[in-house]
């Protein structure tokens, strides 16, 4: 089916799935009403989609079948379980219908290679859920790396603690099958997106250990990563976490960038004393400023004025490091990041 005409109006959005992420992206959409207005949303659980519906004015419908059959929507934004991605992206592809897909792009990589392809064979935008590309704080990093502040990067280190316990997360967080994973699927993922932006270097090989405490999925990995370049990053998450911890360091030829939700951002190079660049900011805030601006690239692309700003490229090397880490944990020792037509 060829792609569908792009709307000149506000886009209609379809939302599958009504959890946590599906609400953050509705109220963004409440913030733009002259680009995105939700006109349909479904979830298995109909109490969840009749409380979006109702912030939204949207119709709970059957399935994204019934969105794509009736023409409902424009496009659609999939916050399903990991494991769930597939097939209304799949399906909206053979639509011709763009789709934003949350994050991670799918749970294994041949998944992540269907969805890419169809979405290159339709001619549609494929736009990735990596928020990290939004939020303020991380991408007043980028932006400092870009400007040189400290020159080349030379090694990142990235850690996350948060409360990922049962009974704090919904139960198919703790599903293998659906989740495809715990921490670090869940939370290193965000990580590893963040390291492998900021520093412009794609992972290369990864040596991981993975812990499980109590629950079927991981709790905890600690993971070295050997980006391009010489780039050398080692990520730390936790997911039993009675309090938050979200930081992270980068140091260059010339100096070193300290960001945490707590402390801002700062920049520490030269002889001269630490300087900051960004004060620490309200995390509710910036998480709804990140969605927003996600969602207005997104539309944009959806218009065909740019394309997506985050793309198939960035989803599948995010799970395929992931997925070397699951394998180097197995194994006891350093895995290839798998690229596509290598190792896949």
């Amino acid at each position: 089916m060829p792609p569908a005409v792009p709307p000149t109006g506000a886009v209609r959005l379809g939302i599958v799935g009504a959890g946590g992420a599906a609400r953050l992206h509705a109220e963004a959409a409440l913030t733009l009403p002259d680009e995105a207005r939700v006109t349909a949303v479904h979830d298995i659980a109909e109490d969840r989609a009749r409380s979006l519906a109702d912030l939204t004015g949207a119709k709970v419908t059957t399935g994204y079948a019934q969105m794509l059959d009736e023409g409902l929507v424009d496009a659609l934004v999939v916050c399903t379980p990991h494991a769930l991605h597939v097939a209304p992206a799949l399906a909206a592809a053979r639509a011709g219908i763009p789709v934003l897909l949350e994050k991670p792009m799918a749970t294994s990589l041949s998944d992540c290679d269907a969805v890419s392809e169809a979405f290159a064979a339709a001619g549609v935008a494929l736009f990735l859920g990596h928020i990290q590309h939004y939020l303020p704080l991380t991408a007043a990093a980028q932006q400092a790396v870009r400007a040189g502040l400290i020159g080349a990067p030379v090694s990142v280190v990235d850690r996350r603690a948060t409360d990922y316990r049962p009974g704090h997360r919904p139960a198919w967080f703790f599903d293998p099958e659906l989740a495809g994973g715990g921490a670090v699927m869940n939370i290193g993922a965000h990580c590893v997106d963040r390291v492998t932006w900021i520093t412009d270097a794609r992972p290369l090989r990864v040596d991981a250990r993975i812990v499980h405490r109590d629950v079927p999925v991981e709790t905890e990995g600690l993971l070295h990563l050997e980006l391009e370049g010489g780039v050398r990053a080692t990520v730390s998450v936790t997911a039993g976490a009675l309090s938050d911890l979200d930081e992270f360091e980068i140091t260059g030829e010339k100096g070193t960038l300290r960001a945490s939700k707590a402390k801002g951002l700062w920049l520490a190079a030269g002889s001269g004393e630490a300087r900051e660049l960004r004060a620490p900011a309200d995390i509710n805030e910036d998480v709804a400023v990140a969605f927003r601006d996600q969602l207005h690239d997104f539309t944009a692309s959806v218009r065909g004025e740019r394309p997506p700003a985050v793309g198939a490229r960035t989803g599948r090397d995010v799970v395929a490091t992931v997925l070397a880490a699951y394998a180097s944990s197995a194994l006891g020792e350093p895995q290839p990041v798998s690229r596509p037509g290598v190792l896949a």
